[in-house]
């Protein structure tokens, strides 16, 4: 771990990891840290003629790493509540890991001859969720309860991706029609109960939305609803506007929550009070990439940390906070566009907010 002063924004940042390989945080919509914030946990690359890739853990203070599965487990994700992850190895298998000593215990099996489209997901029942590619081709929706086999419980022929149980409530999965870009329809919520499928955000041809993230206790989703170069705020620009919109868990009532330019992935603190995301570079724009700090109340946005420039999209920063709201965790590209985790911390930017 080293610590620098970001050039531009002038905030004291902590850097854990300097590759060569990728060391990318996980998704912004998981927890990233165990739920005492002693721990954060990222993504190592394995590179050819190494065995050390895997998902790593972080000791937030001191920098120190260990390794808590190795490369052959996937869809690595924190519990929302309890400290607990969850995984997958050789594509099926599922396992629970207890993130207080890294021990693992397998909890059941996804069904044969598919692959998840994301990482794990669990609500306060237990009951884990993803996305899944079946052996049949086509594309489902898969659920697991404490105790019983793997159910698939929706499919299409539509590639799926971005599943999100509820966290307060099993009955409900957010997924998306995952296209790599816009979509007519990309955000959808299934009802496990009724096996009813429904639009989430009702979309408009004009409009293009993206990154959808639970809020931690059920309640809300944040997305990012995107805007063409030309069109900010009704005048001529060269630069995209990022809205995050936020939406109530049934998805009949949504408000603008702030707007900056070339936001692309929202993250809601578990207070409810502030939001993040990153400023990247897309769509033909470029532009000094970072973290984006907003307050709720105000709308008041702020670049709080400046990051290289991301090669791939699993380089991207997707920012998240920790549990108790006052860090957030980051990926910042390094000089090969490769993600390399860092944290700031929070405190320092509100003294002068």
């Amino acid at each position: 771990m080293i610590e620098y002063r970001d050039s531009i924004t002038g905030y004291q940042i902590r850097k854990y990891t300097h590759g060569p390989e990728r060391n990318a945080k996980l998704y912004f919509t998981c927890e990233n840290f165990s739920t005492d914030d002693k721990y954060f946990f990222f993504m190592k690359q394995q590179l050819e003629g190494k065995d050390d890739g895997g998902c790593y853990r972080a000791n937030v203070e001191s920098g120190e790493i260990a390794r808590v599965t190795d490369y052959s487990f996937r869809g690595f994700a924190t519990d929302r509540e309890k400290n607990i992850g969850y995984t997958c190895k050789n594509e099926t298998e599922v396992y629970a890991v207890n993130l207080s000593d890294n021990t693992m215990t397998k909890i059941g099996d996804l069904p044969k001859g598919g692959q998840i489209t994301g990482h794990l997901t669990a609500a306060d029942t237990g009951r884990i969720a993803c996305s899944y590619h079946l052996a049949n081709k086509y594309y489902g929706l898969v659920i697991m309860d404490p105790g019983k086999e793997a159910e698939v419980v929706y499919q299409s022929d539509y590639r799926l991706g971005h599943a999100q149980i509820c966290p307060t409530d099993e009955n409900l999965i957010f997924y998306i029609h995952e296209t790599e870009g816009d979509a007519f329809q990309r955000t959808w919520m299934f009802d496990v109960k009724e096996r009813y499928v429904r639009p989430y955000y009702v979309e408009h041809p004009s409009e293009w939305i993206t990154h959808e993230v639970w809020a931690a206790d059920g309640t809300e989703m944040a997305l990012m609803k995107l805007a063409p170069a030309g069109f900010v705020d009704g005048k001529k620009g060269e630069v995209h506007t990022g809205n995050i919109i936020i939406g109530d868990k049934d998805g009949r009532h949504f408000d603008i929550a702030a707007t900056s330019t070339q936001l692309l992935h929202p993250c809601i603190s578990r207070d409810h009070k502030w939001l993040c995301a990153d400023r990247i570079s897309y769509l033909g724009t470029s532009i000094q990439e970072g973290v984006v700090l907003i307050e709720r109340a105000t709308k008041k946005a702020k670049l709080i940390a400046t990051t290289g420039h991301c090669k791939t999209g699993a380089d991207h920063q997707h920012p998240s906070f920790n549990r108790r709201g006052d860090q957030i965790l980051f990926s910042n590209p390094d000089e090969n566009g490769n993600a390399q985790v860092c944290v700031i911390d929070l405190n320092q930017v509100w003294k002068d907010w």
